[in-house]
């Protein structure tokens, strides 16, 4: 029979866990605006190359 043994963990470090783990969705938050920022701030150059881009036959 298997006998699981799980760790006991205080209040704090769960309060710490919770903050550790809102720190890190902050960062991939902001992390996400900022390549979408860039991605939209680049559309403007896209659209203006292909539009003046050389058509051949």
């Amino acid at each position: 029979m298997n006998n699981l043994e799980f760790p006991t963990v205080t209040a704090d470090e769960i309060r710490a866990i919770e903050a550790r783990a809102h720190e890190l969705r902050a960062e991939a938050m902001a992390s996400f605006l900022r390549s979408l920022g860039r991605g939209i701030a680049s559309l403007p150059g896209k659209l203006a190359a292909l539009i003046s881009r050389p058509r051949h036959a």
